[in-house]
Formats: C-alpha cells, sequence, structure tokens
C-alpha cells in the first residue's frame, strides 16, 4: 500500500508547482491542479480509510507485521549460514530522499502559488481578449513623478503618464493614462513599453517590462524571472536536502557482498532507545576518537542494543526504534560490519540477519566493534565461525514501508487542510490576502511533519538518554 501511495500521490504533489510555473492557459491550470490535489487527497483518505478499518498501528506493531518470514524458526545443526548476497538499501533510501523531495516541494509550491495569481488582473483580462500586444509608444505628458532610491537596487522613477495609442483601423492616435515606473525620468517625447489592444485602444493601456508584459498576456501566473529563480531553488534546495537525508542514512555505503574486511558475530537484541554520540576529535593516531574532551556537538542515535558473547553494542537506525526490541528480543541473529575504518569515521555500515531470514540495514559503532575484534569474538563472512551459504536468501525488512499503518490523524488532518489552501490559491484571485494563505499552509505542513517527529525529538531530550562514554546498556533504560 505505501509503494502504491508513493508512486500515485508522490508525482501528483511534485505536478502542483510545474503545472502552476509552466502552463499559461489559465482553465487548464486550474483543472489540472485540481485534479493532482484531489488525488493526493484521495491517498491520504485511502490511508484513513486502511487504518478505520484495520486499526492505528504503532511502529513496533508494524515493525512486527512488515517481517518477511515469521520469526524463530527451528535449526537442527547449529546456527544458520550467512547468505551470500543480502537485499539492497537503496529502495529504503530513496523512499526517505522522495520523502524529504515531496515535503521540499510543498514549501517551495507555497512560495510559488503565492508569488504569482490565480486569474489575470481585469485590465489586462479585458486587453487579452482584444487582442493585445506589446509595443512601444510615445509619451505625451508626465505629471506627479517622483524619485524612488530603496535600500537596496538601483533608483526608479514613478509617474502618471499620458501615452499616444496608435489605433489599428483609422492610424490616428488615442490617450491613455498609465501608471509608470522606469529606471530613468520620463519626458513627454520619451518611449516606453505597454500592454494594449490596436483594435480597442480605448480599454487602455499597462507599462512594464516586455517580460513581465508578455507573461501578463500570456496568462502566466510568474514572471520569467521569478520562475526561473524558484525553479532553481526548488530544483537544487530539494536535491540538497535528499541527498542529506541519504547520507543521515548511511550513504551509499551498504553491505550487499562480503569481503576480507568485514565481520560478523552471534548475538541477540535486548534492548532499544536512543544515545548521544560523542563528536569524534583526531589524537594524532590518524584515527577518530571520543575521549579528547574536546567539545562538539553529539550526534543523536536512534539505536537497538545488540547483546554478544563479547558484550553489548549498538545497532543504529535512522527511524525511531521504540518497540522494536520487544519484537526482537526472542530471535537469535548475526551481526554483520564492515571492519575498515576512514579517517574521522565514527559509524561503519552494518547489517542484522535474522535466523528465520530477514535482513534489516543500519550502523554500528566503530568504537565497539574494535571492542568486539580485540576480545577474539568476531569471525570473517566466509571463514571458520561465519560459513557463507549460496543457496540461502535473505529479504530486505524495512519497518518504514508502514508508514500508512501508523501516520497520526494530527498529521493527516494538517496536510489535508494544506491542499485546501493550495487549491485556493491555484483557482483564486485573493489579493494581499495570498501570502497569508501560503503562510498558513507552510504551517500546515510543517504540522503535519512535527506530528510526526516531535515524540522522537521529546525522548532524545530525556534525562536517560546516554553518552557515547557510558556503557551502552545505558541506552535501553527508556
Amino acid at each position: 500500500m505505501a509503494a502504491v501511495i508513493a508512486v500515485v500521490g508522490s508525482p501528483a504533489l511534485v505536478a502542483v508547482p510545474a503545472i502552476w510555473m509552466f502552463c499559461a492557459d489559465q482553465q487548464a491550470r486550474q483543472w489540472s491542479i485540481v485534479a493532482s490535489l484531489a488525488v493526493v487527497l484521495g491517498c491520504l483518505a485511502t490511508v484513513a480509510l486502511r487504518q478505520r478499518g484495520t486499526g492505528h498501528r504503532s511502529g513496533a506493531d508494524t515493525f512486527a507485521e512488515l517481517r518477511p518470514v515469521p520469526g524463530n524458526t527451528p535449526h537442527t545443526s547449529g546456527p544458520p549460514a550467512l547468505p551470500a548476497r543480502l537485499p539492497a538499501r537503496w529502495p529504503a533510501q530513496l523512499r526517505g530522499a522522495a520523502a524529504v523531495f515531496c515535503c521540499t516541494t510543498a514549501f517551495l509550491g507555497f512560495v510559488a502559488l503565492a508569488a504569482g495569481d490565480a486569474e489575470r488582473p481585469a485590465p489586462v483580462d479585458g486587453i487579452a481578449a482584444a487582442g493585445g500586444v506589446i509595443q512601444d509608444v510615445r509619451v505625451t505628458s508626465v505629471r506627479n513623478s517622483e524619485r524612488h532610491n530603496p535600500s537596496r537596487g538601483h533608483d526608479f522613477y514613478t509617474a502618471t503618464s499620458v501615452v499616444a495609442l496608435p489605433e489599428a483601423r483609422t492610424g490616428r492616435s488615442v490617450p491613455a493614462t498609465v501608471s509608470t515606473n522606469t529606471p530613468e525620468p520620463l519626458r513627454p517625447g520619451s518611449e516606453v513599453t505597454v500592454l494594449y489592444a490596436p483594435s480597442k485602444p480605448g480599454l487602455g493601456a499597462v507599462q512594464g517590462k516586455p517580460g513581465p508584459l508578455r507573461a501578463s498576456l500570456d496568462g502566466a501566473p510568474l514572471t520569467p524571472g521569478a520562475r526561473t529563480a524558484l525553479l532553481l531553488i526548488w530544483l537544487l534546495g530539494a536535491g540538497f536536502l535528499g541527498g542529506l537525508q541519504i547520507l543521515h542514512s548511511g550513504g551509499f555505503r551498504t553491505l550487499t557482498r562480503w569481503t576480507k574486511h568485514d565481520r560478523a558475530v552471534r548475538g541477540r537484541c535486548t534492548g532499544d532507545g536512543i544515545s548521544q554520540l560523542a563528536p569524534a576529535t583526531d589524537t594524532g593516531t590518524g584515527t577518530g576518537t571520543e575521549q579528547s574532551g574536546r567539545k562538539g556537538t553529539s550526534t543523536k542515535l536512534d539505536q537497538l542494543v545488540i547483546t554478544t558473547d563479547g558484550g553489548e553494542v549498538r545497532f543504529v537506525l535512522d527511524d525511531a526504534t521504540d518497540g522494536y526490541a520487544e519484537q526482537l528480543g526472542a530471535e537469535p541473529l548475526w551481526l554483520c560490519w564492515r571492519a575498515r575504518q576512514k579517517a574521522a569515521q565514527q559509524l561503519t555500515p552494518a547489517v542484522l540477519v535474522g535466523d528465520s531470514g530477514w535482513a534489516l540495514h543500519g550502523q554500528m559503532v566503530l568504537t565497539e566493534a574494535e571492542r568486539l575484534a580485540e576480545n577474539n569474538e568476531t569471525a570473517i563472512p566466509g571463514g571458520t565461525g561465519a560459513p557463507v551459504d549460496a543457496q540461502r536468501e535473505a529479504r530486505a525488512w524495512d519497518p518504514r514501508a508502514g508508514w500508512p499503518l501508523r501516520v497520526g490523524r494530527g498529521a493527516m488532518t494538517a496536510a489535508a487542510l494544506a491542499l485546501v489552501l493550495a487549491g485556493l490559491l491555484a483557482t483564486t484571485s485573493l489579493g494581499a490576502g495570498r501570502w497569508w494563505a501560503a503562510a498558513g499552509g507552510v504551517l500546515c505542513v510543517l504540522g503535519a511533519v512535527a506530528a510526526e517527529t516531535l515524540s522522537t525529538a521529546w525522548r532524545a531530550t530525556e534525562p536517560n538518554a546516554s553518552d557515547e562514554k557510558d556503557p551502552p546498556s545505558s541506552a535501553t533504560a527508556r
């Protein structure tokens, strides 16, 4: 269900600002945006109906329900061998990056909606209907000229000017009064660029630069400059934040095939929670350490505590782990990681492989992995103590894929209200109220995101959250 909603809803959401920026036909633009927003709203309704039928789930419930196969599968002769190839983690990383991209799109979408207008101004609409053109015309008189000196940018001049509009049928000039905004003061005989209807010059004229006037004549809600700026900010900002999400989830380092640098150890999950990882520093040995005493920003770790014969270590996930230990505690598993270390690296790619055939990707604290190696508790996959079976397969276990079962009603309500505000901005000219409506939409998006993340942030500040210098077992206290 999550995959279907992502495939249907994400393109519909991304289509809204794209249609707004590039579709000039007012009626087609409005109907297309309304249809796209209706698709996204339908996805939210589908999630709500699903929860109504099956009940709301917690994170631990979805973690258990999404197991590829039931746990506690008996084995007749010792622990099962490791699979020769592990499932990739890129689908989960791609979904996380797509979620960040969609949230960024929603924020920038409201800015774009507020910066434009759903309808052409009445004078422009009448001129366009009468066959408006953009043309340079002569100024016959100027009054109320005023110089403006903004704190940023160049000076400009505003005035009330009378221009001569050529009539197409007779060729005579028809006077029209326009409000002008020019970089230089106007005088009788100067020329300005205006939009007017040669067949009906009595409709008046609108003065401006050729680009914005062309956008108004074509019915585009944004000027070319504003459209280009918003498009660059959207693509670069969303791409940058999506890349940060991938780095936060472990980057492109992953365990899919075994190498001589990989290690494995048997264990069980005995706890979950949050701890703090102190910043890495260089002590002159070329490796990152945590005990140098240098001040820095600690990193919050959402973790599972894995108990092995050599002690407790932390398996780090990029999602909240509340309740997972209760679901995993009874099943033996393999904890595998890449032991090769780079400068200032504190976390390394790791994976849990359950005896029942599932694989869960994450990361591991290198100092704890080194402690296990020093105690001779680890084995190389494919060597003595950690056999590899080319016929055995493991299926990826991705608890975050169950978000339709556990997303809160508050988040869905805020998202639905944001969709309504977006539809209002795309179809109605609200004047100065557009920015207020857009601000309300941004707050709704922030509320929807915060509703799903605040609980994790509160747990991160609990007194029981441990620091890196404390034993890992202290992180099991919630």
